[in-house]
């Protein structure tokens, strides 16, 4: 797989069909960079590091596909994490080792799209659902249960 540097991260230049074949067989960490994204990137850390560790890092940004195709290192599609998702599901509908755990959003959200993938899918992919609280990542005990929820669940998959 082709990866093109650009600025501090490096992307990969992938379609979205070879990703799913990729995530589906090996699964892995993905971000998706976008232009906010890019202008954090310069001076947090703790996110550069996030990014460092992610095994996919897939374009989110029509302004920065344009940008790297204007470099002369153009990439073969954009894919937004909104996009993906769904892609992935529906990808892998037939398939029974893939179990979601549907993390965020406001209370009932997680747990309404589940609702809503699982019906789509017809059978229960989403095994869990969890909207937690506003903030909750500065709260290390919440933090700790969702962990703790997330490993019981028996999900392979967090989004």
């Amino acid at each position: 797989m082709e990866k093109i540097n650009f600025l501090n991260i490096t992307i990969n230049n992938v379609s979205l069909s070879e990703l799913l074949t990729e995530l589906s067989t090996k699964g892995g960490l993905i971000v998706t960079p976008n232009v906010d994204h890019l202008v954090k990137l310069q001076t947090d850390s703790s996110f550069l590091k996030a990014y460092h560790l992610a095994d996919y890092v897939v374009c989110d940004s029509k302004i920065l596909q344009y940008a790297l195709k204007l470099l002369g290192k153009p990439i073969k599609e954009k894919i937004s994490g909104s996009d993906l998702f769904p892609a992935f599901y529906n990808y892998n509908r037939d398939n029974k080792d893939i179990k979601i755990f549907l993390l965020g959003g406001m209370e009932g959200v997680a747990e309404k799209a589940k609702n809503n993938i699982n019906q789509k899918v017809g059978r229960e992919m989403v095994v869990e659902a969890l909207s937690p609280s506003f903030g909750f990542e500065n709260n290390e005990a919440e933090c700790q249960e969702i962990i703790k929820k997330i490993n019981e669940s028996e999900a392979n998959v967090l989004a």
